[in-house]
């Protein structure tokens, strides 16, 4: 038999009914403090506690991921009040600068007669003081950077090779001479090669043009580890989003000399410069990979059949670029590639040189 099932009753019951008499007190909780806000529990008080920000600072980054090194920490610019020395001072307060960093005027001064003046000043005093007040005044809004000044007297190379040793310099920067076109090579003695021999630190070589940010750099590598550091101080001073460009030489003159000797037909010849430019781009994807992970823009070069120092230039007159980066070895006093194409370049050269580890 199916029984209809009734309606449920509502129920009149109500909940103080069911309290003993005298009743009880039910202890306050926080979520009905929270509901009743600061009016302590009277009726109809509805106010909300205003949200309330955390003050715990949290890191950007969690702490013991690496942050790579952005700019340069400790500069010198090098000057004689020239022309040229101007373009450098410019081209140095153009540059990416790390926060709490060092730049160095250095001025100096060659020995004379009479040189010392009253109160045993040098020469040229005046005139860096003028410079380093307009450093000051284009890093006005840098208060974390320390300008200061450099006067010596003797020989600039010795002098500035002792500035940027006990200043732990990273990068000095010098101007060149004005660059003819044709490009007249520098002489063996200048200043500027001399420099670049004997101060043991990476320098900047800038030649008198328009100074803006670099837009068009080019490294030449050779997949050593003096090249992946030039690599990366290049990166340093050109951020993105400028595109750097790679490149490498393949030296092909002993293979194209025994085929020479051996009469070989042309197809050998274009076969032999196909494969080592295969090798040399795989090769070269390999060294770029760790700054492409990161998310740096490169662009791959190779070049065959012809000197690397023929190559090096001609890729930079190519593609217009207005920085050239090479690296120099940290044990010989003198690298040939480097000073030649150091010589003939017409545009700014980086030359990359880091002391040699302490053994």
């Amino acid at each position: 038999m199916w029984m209809t099932p009734c309606a449920a009753r509502p129920s009149t019951e109500r909940w103080s009914d069911r309290l003993p008499p005298g009743g009880c007190k039910v202890p306050p909780s926080p979520l009905n403090a929270y509901s009743q806000g600061e009016s302590g529990g009277r009726e109809g008080g509805m106010e909300m506690r205003p949200s309330q920000l955390s003050r715990t600072a949290v890191p950007l980054l969690p702490p013991g991921l690496a942050r790579g090194q952005r700019g340069v920490s400790r500069l010198v610019v090098g000057t004689d009040f020239s022309l040229r020395s101007e373009f450098a001072l410019a081209r140095a307060l153009r540059l990416p600068l790390a926060h709490g960093s060092d730049f160095c005027v250095l001025h100096v001064a060659p020995v004379l007669d009479g040189q010392e003046g009253p109160g045993g000043t040098l020469s040229g005093g005046r005139c860096l003081r003028k410079a380093v007040s307009a450093v000051c005044r284009r890093l006005r809004n840098r208060v974390d950077i320390d300008v200061r000044e450099e006067l010596g007297r003797g020989d600039p190379v010795e002098v500035a090779s002792a500035v940027a040793r006990m200043s732990g310099a990273e990068l000095v920067v010098l101007g060149r001479p004005h660059v003819t076109y044709p490009v007249r090579a520098l002489a063996e003695d200048s200043t500027v090669r001399r420099m670049v021999r004997q101060l043991g630190v990476s320098v900047l070589v800038v030649v008198p043009h328009p100074v803006r940010p670099y837009g068009r750099p080019l490294v030449a590598v050779d997949f050593s580890r003096e090249s992946r550091r030039a690599l990366e101080l290049t990166l340093r001073l050109c951020p993105a989003p400028a595109l750097v460009d790679v490149l490498h030489v393949v030296d092909t003159a002993a293979q194209e000399a025994e085929l020479r000797r051996a009469h070989a037909p042309a197809e050998r010849w274009l076969l032999l410069r196909q494969e080592r430019e295969h090798q040399a781009r795989v090769a070269l994807g390999r060294f770029l990979a760790p700054y492409r992970e990161a998310g740096r823009e490169l662009e791959v070069r190779v070049r065959c059949g012809e000197p690397a120092e023929e190559g090096i230039l001609a890729e930079a007159l190519e593609r217009g670029s207005d920085l050239l980066a090479l690296a120099m070895s940290a044990v010989e006093a003198r690298t040939p590639l480097t000073e030649q194409v150091l010589a003939r370049a017409g545009c700014d050269v980086l030359v990359s040189r880091h002391p040699p580890p302490a053994s």
